[in-house]
């Protein structure tokens, strides 16, 4: 079973025409198909129930395990799927479904309905098909929705521990910033006395340590976090955006807004150059089209026309990157076929018009 899932969701990562696939093509090439080599029953509908009733309304799929049900909710490859998850959790939720998948047939979004909070908080595990790697996307269908583990209680449990794993996280990311700033705000006796330490080893000299302690809370609201500020949603990434990002320093300029026009004109891009969604990794798949009299990028899929930071948000909502409403620095997430992105090149522009005097 496996091996034939690998060779089918390798098919599916190499066809043109996947991106273009309306609603029922997306059930009979790609879910169907998925359900079948995962051991269901797809001639049955006793076992893959088509149009499942709730109530006045109707679930594309539900998968029958006795008496539980898993329901499935189908829609075409280019669908944003942000905007029917309510309704497939409403759904789900009434019905007592312990297990539920959001598709459009490239992303599945998979949810736990019956845990409490807001419904995106339900979600646990996304797999995109194109852009992760066979052996992770394989591996998670079978976990996650094949008939045997379903039958077993296996999924059921994988999701629990997925969903655990997430929510453990999720609580450490929130506390840290509260952690930090209430170490700042009352500078402990080891952070005075390592700062002591370290200031002798540079120069010689130890400082008393009700300076050291005055010099931290003197400086405190330079070090303090907002409450509102983003953090990287993986712990992992904090390392490299303290590596990117430089400390504020006061007298610095504010940096000012740079055009598309203005990048054309001085020749650091070209109108109607390609550039492509990056986060982490560059996405080829996602590109977008510089229309600099207007300022936008065409996005190549629905051939409309978004801000730069527009599309960043939407795309990295549609990658599950992005869980807010939040706005998003959008020169940040594109970058030229030569990797270079599109921030640093606003940043060539700043530097010449002294922007980043300091």
């Amino acid at each position: 079973m496996v091996q034939q899932l690998k060779d089918f969701i390798e098919k599916l990562k190499s066809n043109p025409k996947i991106s273009s696939f309306d609603e029922a093509s997306t059930k009979q090439a790609i879910v169907l198909p998925t359900l079948h080599l995962l051991g269901w029953n797809t001639y049955d509908v006793d076992e893959v129930t088509p149009e499942f009733s709730v109530e006045s309304r109707r679930v594309d799929f539900a998968l029958r395990v006795k008496k539980d049900k898993f329901f499935l909710e189908v829609k075409n490859t280019g669908e944003d799927l942000g905007k029917h998850e309510e309704q497939l959790l409403d759904y789900s939720y009434r019905q007592g479904v312990e297990l539920a998948t959001l598709t459009n047939g490239i992303t599945w979004w998979f949810y736990l309905p019956m845990k409490k909070g807001e419904w995106s908080s339900r979600k646990f595990y996304t797999i995109d098909i194109i852009q992760q790697e066979i052996d992770v996307v394989s591996s998670k269908l079978v976990a996650l929705l094949s008939k045997v583990n379903l039958l077993s209680g296996e999924a059921i449990k994988h999701a629990e521990s997925i969903y655990e794993d997430r929510l453990k996280e999720k609580t450490i990311r929130d506390a840290l910033p509260e952690a930090w700033n209430k170490i700042i705000s009352e500078p402990d006796t080891l952070l005075v006395e390592l700062f002591s330490e370290t200031a002798e080893k540079i120069c010689g000299y130890k400082p008393d340590i009700e300076d050291v302690r005055q010099f931290l809370i003197g400086f405190r609201d330079r070090f303090i976090i907002p409450h509102n500020e983003e953090l990287p949603k993986k712990l992992s990434a904090i390392k490299r955006i303290s590596r990117e990002t430089p400390l504020r320093n006061t007298k610095r300029v504010k940096a000012g807004r740079v055009t598309l026009q203005e990048l054309v004109d001085a020749g650091l891009i070209r109108n109607g150059q390609t550039l492509y969604f990056y986060n982490t990794r560059m996405f080829k798949e996602e590109q977008a089209t510089i229309i600099a009299s207007s300022n936008k990028l065409k996005y190549k899929v629905d051939d409309k026309l978004y801000s730069v930071s527009e599309l960043a948000e939407i795309l990295l909502k549609k990658h599950d990157f992005k869980h807010d409403n939040h706005g998003v620095a959008g020169p940040k997430y594109w970058m030229t076929y030569e990797e270079k992105l599109l921030n640093d090149i606003n940043e060539i522009i700043r530097q010449q018009r002294g922007d980043r005097g300091r």
